[in-house]
């Protein structure tokens, strides 16, 4: 396959300040917490979210779990796949039209009548915040009056409950697996709009829970054609130098991050890589030095990150 997503893994790093970057639903949609070790809780789902948005809203890209879609006329997954292949009436084959959305082609999906079920090339792990923090209630007010029994108003405001951490740095791990970039058919192409999605989207995050979120740096490890070799969990290779002291972290100038054991890592495995991409946002920039040693990293401006790869 010309063109096709090349063997690699990635590491996202985020943060989100008074915000709830990722509700849990069984607990009134409260931030998922850890009380063990007090760190936030970002699930997979989430950054995928991210990326299908901001494919549908500002790339305009034919995505397959178009919320509005799904939502607007109730579908199950196949009654979905239907209305896909009345747009596509010109792909013959199930699957040509399955793949025909871009995020089918990147984190797979199942239309089960037509015996379609693919895993994805492209897949996230559950995150959790390098630094400690807390979740955070709050009460507010609404804007509307309530009304009395017998409809008059009652002139009191509404009343609400925000629920937010004060400050959270994130380290995503995610992976680009051959084997089912084959069974996907995923175009390095498309790995690539999702990089610039996962970043961009992220700024783009403008709900009033999700707002106060930002990318901060992007690495993507691009393994040799003939490798079989992967480092493994990058975001473990990642940490603060002062954990103790953590939980006081209220914005990205205060973090010391430590990429020591990351840098040591990609070392070893030079002889098995092709390329190592990053992105940096400018509150970044000082953590060049650490990489320097590293001849062969791509710096890549965020705001090119598809001109650059494409």
């Amino acid at each position: 396959m010309e063109n096709q997503a090349k063997q690699s893994e990635i590491l996202f790093m985020w943060d989100a300040r008074m915000c709830n970057p990722n509700g849990d639903m069984s607990a009134d949609n409260a931030p998922r917490f850890d009380d063990v070790d007090e760190k936030a809780i970002v699930s997979d789902v989430r950054p995928k979210r991210t990326v299908r948005d901001d494919l549908q809203y500002r790339k305009q890209e034919h995505i397959f779990i178009n919320n509005e879609e799904i939502l607007k006329g109730g579908l199950k997954a196949e009654e979905r796949f239907t209305q896909l292949k009345d747009s596509f009436k010109d792909k013959k084959e199930d699957k040509d039209v399955f793949l025909s959305c871009i995020d089918n082609r990147l984190f797979g999906g199942v239309a089960p009548k037509s015996n379609i079920q693919l895993i994805g090339a492209a897949q996230f792990s559950w995150t959790k915040s390098l630094n400690k923090t807390e979740t955070v209630l709050k009460p507010g007010t609404g804007a509307f009056a309530t009304k009395d029994a017998d409809g008059g108003a009652k002139f009191k405001k509404t009343f609400r409950a925000d629920n937010y951490i004060p400050y959270g740095l994130f380290a995503l791990y995610g992976t680009v697996n051959r084997i089912h970039v084959q069974n996907c058919q995923t175009l390095e192409t498309d790995i690539i709009t999702m990089l610039d999605s996962l970043w961009n989207g992220t700024k783009f995050l403008n709900t009033r829970s999700k707002q106060g979120q930002k990318p901060r740096f992007l690495l993507r490890i691009v393994y040799k054609p003939e490798s079989i070799y992967f480092i493994g969990l990058l975001d473990e290779l990642v940490r603060l130098n002062d954990m103790d002291n953590s939980g006081n972290i209220r914005e990205i100038d205060e973090a010391s991050i430590d990429f020591s054991r990351l840098v040591q890592a990609i070392t070893k495995a030079k002889g098995q890589i092709e390329k190592v991409m990053i992105v940096m946002d400018e509150s970044m920039a000082k953590y060049k030095e650490d990489f320097k040693t590293l001849d062969f990293i791509e710096y890549v401006d965020d705001m090119n990150i598809l001109t650059k790869e494409s």
